[in-house]
């Protein structure tokens, strides 16, 4: 799993750009993050230049100690995108605003 300090910067920057949810998949789910190779993640709701961006501001990033990160888009619909959205773990999911309904008296 991911240590604490790379999940609270890829939860951040999933904000940041206004992700919709990021998915974790890959090694990290069965081996720490110092074991694993890379970092492997599916992020929604960012249309295509949002995600390029995501994506380099996470690869460039010494909060994540030097790791090769992997990005993925929910909705380009890739040939992975059913498999993470079946095993893949969410570790970020953006607050959805309330609707508060009037009532007429």
């Amino acid at each position: 799993m991911l240590y604490d300090t790379s999940l609270n910067f890829i939860r951040a920057t999933a904000e940041e750009y206004g992700a919709s949810r990021v998915l974790l998949f890959g090694s990290c789910l069965t081996m720490s993050e110092g074991e694993a190779g890379d970092i492997d993640l599916a992020v929604g709701g960012l249309s295509s230049d949002d995600y390029h961006d995501f994506w380099d501001r996470l690869l460039w990033a010494d909060e994540l100690n030097g790791k090769t990160v992997d990005v993925i888009r929910i909705e380009d619909n890739g040939f992975l995108v059913p498999i993470v959205l079946d095993r893949g773990v969410e570790i970020y999911v953006a607050e959805r605003s309330k609707t508060v309904t009037l009532g007429c008296v």
